[in-house]
């Protein structure tokens, strides 16, 4: 079989050079081919189109009225592949490009907003979006395509890929977290010498709705100790849930992330519970058949290293 006849970009390219300097000889030139190929070229575009490219006015050899149309559309055929090629290597550089994120409240309030940030001062063409919900509401805009990634508290079994936890997601743990016992320094648990398990679960505690992470790691916790929950009462944000804990409402348990910075501004006690296993990892969720784009990737690394830069290859 012959070479096909097909108007690639090659030939496009060479019949705009045909237009723009007016002869065989000096679109050759101008394209680096030889006289001979550039008309071999030609030809097959003729077999294609069924129509002559070319005729002659004396000495000069002018176009076609139909090859004129072509040559108009294959100006913005070359330069739509060019933008496409320059989309392309700004998308690769980072220079360019969307991310959407999608996260349950802790690490949505209180770790992703500073690396979305760090990660936009490095990456300012990147466009970013960030939705807070449930466990389920990440798996849902995760399974869906409109959320990139999730981020969560790890859910029990995780892998690094496949079904984990009632997930159906790709699940990577990138961050150690810790629960941590906040209240009043009026509460009868912030005096005590020696806070455990069983002195947690004496009392009624301020809570996170059923199927969040951070009550379901707590929840396990006291399991494992032979211990059960006592709920004073439920509220859904971890916020709210610090600050009724600061207001002397009672005691709660909440991960480390989100008193670092509030206990410096309230009167509020926070500490660590003795004998129950209160660490969890933060975790990224993916679908599991997509594959992750540059932007992407380049955002796990930052979530793996806290935020700092990559490290530049030594020489």
């Amino acid at each position: 079989m012959g070479e096909p006849a097909s108007p690639t970009l090659r030939r496009l390219g060479l019949l705009v050079a045909l237009a723009d300097h007016g002869s065989v000889t000096a679109a050759a030139r101008a394209s680096g081919v030889s006289q001979p190929a550039l008309s071999q070229q030609l030809r097959l575009m003729e077999r294609h189109y069924g129509f002559p490219l070319l005729m002659r006015t004396g000495r000069r050899v002018v176009l076609t009225r139909p090859a004129r149309v072509v040559v108009d559309y294959a100006r913005r055929i070359l330069r739509l592949a060019e933008e496409s090629e320059d989309a392309v290597r700004r998308l690769l550089e980072l220079e360019a490009g969307r991310l959407s994120v999608a996260a349950t409240p802790t690490p949505g309030a209180y770790l992703l907003p500073g690396l979305l940030a760090a990660f936009r001062a490095r990456h300012p063409g990147v466009r970013l979006r960030l939705e807070v919900g449930s466990v389920r509401a990440v798996e849902r805009l995760v399974l869906r395509g409109r959320a990139d990634l999730g981020v969560i508290g790890e859910v029990p079994g995780a892998g690094e890929v496949g079904r984990a936890g009632g997930l159906d997601l790709a699940v990577k743990p990138f961050r150690r977290d810790e629960l941590v016992a906040v209240m009043a320094g009026t509460h009868p648990l912030a005096s005590v010498p020696r806070l455990d398990g069983e002195a947690l679960a004496a009392h009624p505690l301020i809570v996170r709705e059923r199927g969040s992470g951070t009550r379901a790691t707590l929840e396990r916790a006291l399991a494992r100790a032979g211990l059960a929950l006592q709920v004073l009462f439920e509220l859904r944000a971890t916020d709210a849930i610090v600050q009724a804990a600061a207001a002397g409402l009672g005691a709660a348990v909440v991960s480390a992330l989100a008193v670092e910075p509030a206990a410096l501004g309230l009167r509020l006690r926070v500490r660590r519970v003795a004998g129950l296993d209160l660490t969890r990892y933060l975790a990224v969720v993916t679908h599991p058949d997509a594959e992750p784009g540059p932007v992407v990737r380049e955002f796990v690394g930052y979530l793996e290293r806290g935020g700092a830069p990559p490290v530049a290859p030594a020489a």
